[in-house]
């Protein structure tokens, strides 16, 4: 499970040595291992808070009603995919044993069909999430969604913005162990588009990621299932990491720079790539407050199938191509942990500071 929180209370330690001290030491060393332990509290007082944010996309997380307002039969019992009540039940119980099982504070979500089915999700989930979710105008019918754990993060605002190819980005802020995190939630188009047409996404995704950071909010995560590496055309010219993790272009670094070239999220024309991305700003590797630690793919073996002899192992999907296969994604999880400082354990790390 990846750790949220660190800390200790420096009393109750305290307490445990003085009472070793007293019964167990000889009276020589008491009074020097006494004064010391007077200056324990002083130095012991920070604190520290770690929170994770994932993202995941479920790999088209329909439920079985037709819809009147997008082209949905194939995710219904008498469609191409025979999507029955089983089926979806099986699909929520596999996506959330993978959110359970990371344990992540906050996870991004796509491919999910609408509310219902994000309601669903949270109430399959053995831990206790909220969620956000915005419909959005993509013509498939699948939106973003944002599952948050509401002792961790307080949502401010909440609203789609315009991607110039239907498919909204889904922006959320808010207060993470208090302090004021922007989320760009993004799902760029796939590589069955033509390339003009992912250029102009991107090109709009980063736009929109630099006017957010311009507006001030300077701790922003962009998270998401970009359809591509960032070092591929046409997402090179704009997204291509040097060699610190930070993007050619724009204010933003790959936070997952060290682990995504020894490991993809997602198999294409039977080869690892890294499609799926988390990009932080500056504010979040430098400087006080809330700052990046690590970044991460989240694997486990029931998330791979064992492919043929002398091949690697593949994402165990829920489909291939018609072929109901009752895995979980096609992708795999992407991760960060955060972590904040507090100087005094008095200070209450869910308020926000002035």
């Amino acid at each position: 499970m990846i750790p949220t929180v660190t800390g200790g209370n420096v009393s109750v330690f305290s307490l445990i040595l003085r009472v070793v001290i007293r019964f167990a030491m000889p009276h020589p060393f008491r009074l020097l291992l006494l004064l010391g332990l007077l200056t324990l509290p002083a130095a012991a007082q920070a604190q520290y808070r770690r929170v994770s944010v994932g993202f995941y996309n479920t790999e088209n997380l329909f439920d079985t009603v037709p819809s009147p307002f997008y082209d949905d039969r194939e995710f219904t019992p008498d469609g191409e995919k025979r999507w029955n009540t089983e089926r979806y039940r099986c699909k929520l119980t596999r996506i959330a044993r993978v959110i359970d099982d990371a344990g992540f504070d906050l996870i991004a979500l796509a491919e999910v069909e609408n509310e219902a089915v994000v309601r669903d999700l949270v109430a399959t989930l053995g831990d206790d999430y909220c969620y956000l979710h915005r419909t959005s105008s993509d013509s498939r019918g699948i939106d973003l969604a944002l599952l948050y754990k509401g002792d961790k993060f307080f949502p401010a605002e909440v609203r789609l913005l315009p991607s110039g190819f239907g498919r909204e980005w889904f922006y959320v802020r808010g207060s993470l162990i208090g302090e004021e995190v922007a989320l760009l939630v993004a799902h760029l188009p796939s590589k069955y588009n033509s390339r003009e047409r992912r250029a102009r996404a991107a090109e709009r995704l980063l736009r929109t990621a630099d006017s957010l950071l311009q507006a001030g909010h300077n701790r922003l995560i962009v998270l998401g299932d970009f359809n591509g590496q960032l070092d591929e055309p046409p997402l090179r010219s704009l997204f291509s990491p040097r060699s610190d993790g930070s993007l050619a272009a724009g204010q933003l670094s790959d936070a997952l720079h060290s682990t995504a070239t020894r490991q993809g999220t997602y198999c294409w024309d039977g080869r690892w790539v890294a499609y799926d991305h988390i990009l932080v700003s500056q504010a979040l590797l430098s400087g006080d407050g809330l700052r990046m630690r690590r970044g991460g793919i989240f694997i486990r073996d029931y998330l791979l199938e064992n492919p043929l002899p002398g091949q690697r192992n593949l994402p165990r999907r829920t489909f291939r191509g018609s072929r109901y296969l009752g895995g979980y994604s096609d992708h795999l999880p992407v991760f960060i942990v955060l972590e904040r400082q507090f100087a005094h354990s008095g200070e209450n790390p869910y308020i926000r500071n002035p």
